[in-house]
């Protein structure tokens, strides 16, 4: 995996799809916390949003979620958590992937985007993970818009060490992490199995096998396994 900065044009990132330049009038930057594919070309998103201007109480954001589905192309928000202090909200969104995108980088996956902030008034800096098999088709995707001298950086991702989260299956990962994300595992919780089940569209009880199913593997290398 190649970790790639790329400084791109707010316009461009409107015209493929992926963010209108509406965003960075309210909003300094949004980081992607997790994604994965909740249906065929659609993403479900865990995003913290840090506000650029006026803190909006919970309230009047949720009354405006259809216009934000609207206004930022969406297929659904939800906000789960807000921070006045630090000025930032957790949301959960649903993001069709871009056509344009997919025909240029396939349907079959290879980047992770990781943060898109605010760089100047007409441009913003997207960080994001790109395979080995995607590079050269992302590296096509620059030179379509003339972007070649968009990229700041590309640093090699060191293979992984081995740790707990390398025994769990793709499955128990993500909804482990999604759960951790959204304050599942703070005191009090910020969110119920019953709406995590809900997100992901599982039962309780079917949410609930797969964190005990990771909980026992992961507290298995700690305190070893029951006898």
């Amino acid at each position: 995996m190649k970790h790639l900065d790329i400084v791109v044009p707010t316009r461009v990132l409107e015209d493929v799809g992926i963010l209108t330049e509406l965003f960075f009038r309210n909003n300094e930057s949004v980081e992607i916390l997790q994604s994965f594919a909740v249906r065929p070309h659609v993403l479900a998103l865990v995003v913290r949003v840090h506000r650029r201007g006026p803190f909006k109480d919970l309230d009047a954001i949720h009354r405006e979620a259809r216009a934000l589905v609207r206004r930022y192309r969406l297929t659904r928000f939800e906000l789960m958590s807000a921070n006045r202090d630090r000025g930032e909200y957790i949301a959960w969104i649903e993001w069709k992937i871009p056509e344009a995108v997919q025909e240029a980088l396939g349907t079959e996956g290879g980047i992770v985007p990781l943060r898109v902030v605010r760089e100047e008034a007409t441009s913003a800096r997207v960080s994001l993970l790109v395979s080995e098999a995607v590079l050269r088709r992302f590296r096509s995707l620059l030179d379509r818009f003339g972007g070649r001298d968009w990229v700041r950086a590309v640093r090699r991702v060191p293979a992984e060490r081995w740790d707990a989260g390398t025994m769990l299956t793709l499955r128990q990962r993500e909804l482990l992490t999604l759960a951790f994300r959204l304050g599942y595992y703070e005191t009090p919780a910020k969110v119920s199995l019953d709406r995590l089940g809900q997100l992901v569209g599982i039962s309780r009880a079917a949410f609930s096998k797969h964190l005990r199913s990771a909980e026992r593997k992961i507290l298995g290398t700690v305190v070893g396994s029951p006898r």
